[in-house]
């Protein structure tokens, strides 16, 4: 398995970084995580213009000035996955610092780009696995205020967050966390966010204290088109018990059917509304949608 480092292709065991490097030690690493598909017209990188424009923001927010255009970019993604001949699996770039730094800010201006395309049978990942019903538990730690840090930023310091909501859950025998924000509304999971159903209508926090996903947006995209109702709105934690269905949406689990939430069961699982959006969600990645020319880009 090779990686794209710096515009050279270098088996995976190459990629290498010091550990006194200021993204290592600082957190400061920016990155990006999407899907790979094979449909009936070939493989296609999943929202491959999303993920880009989102890493852009991140790297504004992180004042990283990145290295290489989005053209230069997209064609290293498409080398990347091509000489590991990846048809079903992900596509994770980073952008660091590699240089040893002691100081705060670095002082080096020199920022590396660099790029893994795994397929899922090399990591013997069944996605199916990940998309199970989800058992919840409302987190003690409160997601970070979007005042202290850029929540938005898909940046390595901000998951410190998310590691630690997920661990009380696993503890506690739980499968998943979601974070609450500072203001006791539901945010999102540690990897993921998250919807609610009433009635024919879907719920979802707005994007005041959470990740923008790019599967939030497709699957927003996706009730517009199909005249889903759906509403960005704050939801208060304590009103959770006021939905018959609730889901995750990701770039890995796509959509995640959750079964419970602390004391609060949902049922049947999946809901009609989860079934219908999983299904719909599904044909867009098949290319049997609409708006799968828009999300998916073909190499």
């Amino acid at each position: 398995m090779v990686a794209w480092i710096n515009g050279t292709l270098t088996d995976i065991h190459n990629a290498k970084v010091s550990l006194l490097s200021h993204s290592f030690g600082r957190g400061t690493a920016i990155f990006e995580v999407l899907e790979i598909v094979t449909s009936k017209n070939g493989t296609a990188l999943v929202g491959l213009h999303q993920h880009y424009e989102r890493f852009c923001n991140s790297a504004r927010a992180l004042h990283i000035p990145l290295p290489y255009s989005k053209t230069e970019i997209i064609e290293a993604i498409v080398t990347c996955a091509k000489s590991n001949n990846v048809k079903n699996g992900l596509v994770k770039f980073f952008a660091y610092y590699d240089d040893i730094e002691l100081t705060i800010v670095p002082l080096s201006p020199k920022v590396s780009l660099a790029i893994f395309c795994i397929d899922y049978n090399t990591l013997n990942l069944d996605v199916h696995e990940l998309s199970k019903p989800s058992r919840a538990c409302i987190s003690t730690y409160k997601k970070i205020d979007p005042s202290t840090v850029p929540v938005y930023a898909k940046v390595a310091g901000n998951y410190v967050n998310s590691y630690l909501a997920q661990m009380e859950a696993k503890h506690k025998g739980f499968t998943d966390a979601i974070l609450v924000d500072t203001k006791g509304n539901i945010a999102e999971a540690a990897t993921a966010n998250i919807f609610f159903v009433r009635g024919q209508s879907i719920y979802t926090p707005t994007l005041r204290s959470i990740m923008p996903g790019i599967t939030r947006m497709i699957v927003l995209d996706i009730a517009k088109h199909d005249s889903i109702a759906a509403m960005e709105c704050d939801i208060p934690v304590e009103s959770i018990n006021q939905y018959s269905e609730a889901f995750f949406s990701g770039s890995v689990n796509n959509i995640q059917p959750i079964a419970s939430i602390n004391n609060v069961n949902y049922k049947p699982i999946p809901g009609i509304i989860t079934a219908h959006i999983q299904q719909l969600l599904t044909s867009l990645l098949e290319d049997n949608h609409q708006l799968s020319e828009k999300y998916l880009y073909y190499f």
